[in-house]
């Protein structure tokens, strides 16, 4: 084994330049992975001859091709309302023209604002080995002449301003081949279809939602990154999904959604039907049971948030806010910029944020942020972001900072990678139980002489919304009325022990301050997991205690509900 290099088993790992024993391994791939030879060869060819008259020629090129089959079925109470076989191949070339200290990105708002793309190209789903390399072509020729474009638009504008301390526009990364063995794309909806029907009909014994639907999705696939550094990288994926959700209305018109989606890796690792069978039936209850609620007018005071709410909360509000990179020349940048508070304390001491995408589980559950590469070629490193509640660090890829002038393989996205999570993970050096915690909550509430201190238990989607907006708009964070964070499920706690649901209220805003002020946390994080394939991201957070929040009644005008009862209470 030559120094460098790395065999594990049917993988070739490559971690310095490309000596000619990696080249081998790549030829040897591209003698039998006709998408593989034609990507290859098209970038040599172009690295070698696109030019301009009087032009540069482009310092970097690189292609990443999704070559996948994806598949989707929806069903309604019992019935099939929807499926759908997507076999497709898409090119994202990205063309850079300058140099790394200065180049077409980075600049303005537009779809290459931060990247040297163009935007996605269809692809020949056939293995024809000139049709691939023609699609690449027309897409390279497309690409290299927006950069050159926006490159010179670029310098015509930081001529009339006064530019300090610019970073680089792209940092530079040593090449890297791991190839891993191609996955099978073929996929059907047979299997899913036999999971989607029965589980949508359990809300037949449930007249009073009024819309409900499952999906269940699966994708298979390759997706492969080659660029003139010298990165060849393979890598194959499966996922699968099922998404379930649900919409009851209360008296007044309030309408409340809920959802669940459970994660695999393979179409086996799914849970069983009468687990998910279970799953549903939980939620309509607590839907109901919301539906029958009291209103809340207003609370301001000790907000405690279960793991799962915590985490909706954490995610939206607060994980993205890591992801690091400059600021395009020409835009402004945003006061509360991560990058500023570098050094200074965010969250309380006891709280501490580490982001590790190799990581597949956490405490038994299933990670879908896990990868080896990002989508810029750059393996994945564990990063502390925050520890001791002080920031130490930010997700970064290969777009520099001032700060931070390397990746530190946290470039993400099919279209246009950007900093952002793998797989995050908060954990509090005290974490309490739940019996502890609603303690804490109640002598909260007492010092502020309360009568009750309030405990949230789900967020949704609740006012106006329903149907499947309630998977979608989950946890919303700010809107267009006005609206907040809206609580779905939550509980009055008292000093005697007692509980008592009620609704109708919303977080009309959660300041940054407000997570510095968190109080406690719990011992156990809910592990939240989102996207798919290559592009799963994970957040996983306990219980949190916030010192202060304020809730206000929800000011709508809600429909009224239907004049007729639905034909499931008919009986008809």
């Amino acid at each position: 084994m030559r120094a460098g290099y790395m065999w594990t088993g049917l993988l070739a790992v490559v971690l310095v330049p490309a000596l000619a024993w990696a080249d081998q391994a790549v030829d040897k791939e591209m003698q039998s992975d006709v998408v593989l030879r034609a990507l290859v060869s098209e970038l040599e060819r172009n690295q070698a001859g696109l030019k301009l008259e009087d032009l540069e020629r482009p310092y970097f090129i690189e292609y990443a091709l999704s070559d996948a089959t994806r598949v989707y079925v929806t069903a309604e109470l019992g019935s099939v309302t929807g499926k759908n076989v997507n076999r497709f191949r898409s090119l994202q070339p990205e063309v850079r023209v300058g140099s790394y200290e200065l180049d077409n990105t980075n600049f303005g708002s537009g779809y290459g604002r931060y990247y040297g793309g163009s935007g996605p190209s269809a692809m020949p789903i056939e293995d024809d080995y000139n049709a691939i390399r023609q699609a690449i072509w027309w897409a390279t020729d497309r690409g290299y002449k927006d950069a050159v474009e926006t490159l010179a638009q670029k310098k015509a504008f930081m001529e009339s301003k006064l530019i300090k301390d610019k970073p680089e526009d792209f940092a530079q990364q040593p090449p890297a081949v791991y190839l891993e063995p191609r996955g099978d794309i073929k996929l059907t909806v047979e299997p899913l279809e036999k999971l989607a029907v029965p589980l949508s009909a359990v809300f037949r014994q449930y007249p009073q939602v009024q819309q409900s639907g499952v999906t269940t999705e699966g994708g298979s696939g390759n997706k492969y990154l080659v660029n003139s550094e010298g990165t060849r990288i393979r890598i194959a994926s499966t996922s699968f999904s099922i998404s379930v959700t649900a919409t009851v209305q209360a008296d007044d018109g309030m309408k409340m959604s809920d959802s669940f989606t459970v994660y695999a890796r393979k179409l086996e690792d799914l849970p069983a039907l009468p687990e998910l069978t279970k799953r549903c039936t939980q939620m309509v209850e607590r839907l109901l049971a919301a539906r029958e609620a009291p209103l809340l007018d207003s609370y301001t005071g000790p907000v405690l948030f279960e793991a799962e709410p915590a985490t909706e909360l954490f995610a939206g509000q607060f994980a993205q806010r890591f992801a690091g990179g400059q600021r395009p020349v020409g835009s402004s940048s945003n006061p509360d910029d991560f990058e500023n508070k570098l050094g200074k304390r965010i969250l309380p001491g006891f709280l501490n944020v580490v982001d590790n995408p190799a990581q597949e589980t956490i405490n038994g559950q299933l990670v879908m942020g896990n990868y080896a590469y990002d989508d810029e070629g750059v393996k994945a490193q564990a990063v502390s972001l925050v520890k001791g509640g002080t920031l130490e660090a930010l997700l970064m890829s290969r777009n520099p900072s001032k700060q931070f002038k390397q990746s530190n393989g946290h470039g993400r996205g099919s279209y246009g990678s950007q900093a952002g999570v793998g797989c995050l993970l908060v954990t509090s050096d005290e974490g309490a139980d739940g019996a502890a915690l609603r303690q804490r909550l109640l002598e909260a509430a007492a010092e502020e002489s309360l009568d009750f201190g309030l405990r949230v238990v789900a967020l949704g989607n609740v006012g106006d919304g329903g149907g499947y907006g309630g998977y979608y708009g989950r946890a919303r964070f700010g809107g267009p009325r006005g609206g907040g964070t809206a609580p779905l499920a939550m509980y009055k706690v008292y000093p005697d022990g007692r509980e008592e649901m009620v609704r109708g209220a919303e977080i009309a805003r959660v300041e940054l301050k407000a997570f510095k002020n968190i109080l406690a946390a719990g011992d156990t994080p809910y592990v939240r997991n989102s996207g798919s394939g290559t592009q799963g991201r994970t957040v996983a957070v306990p219980a949190l205690l916030f010192e202060e929040l304020d809730l206000a009644k929800m000011d709508r005008d809600f429909d009224k509900p239907p004049l007729l009862p639905a034909p499931l209470a008919r009986g008809k």
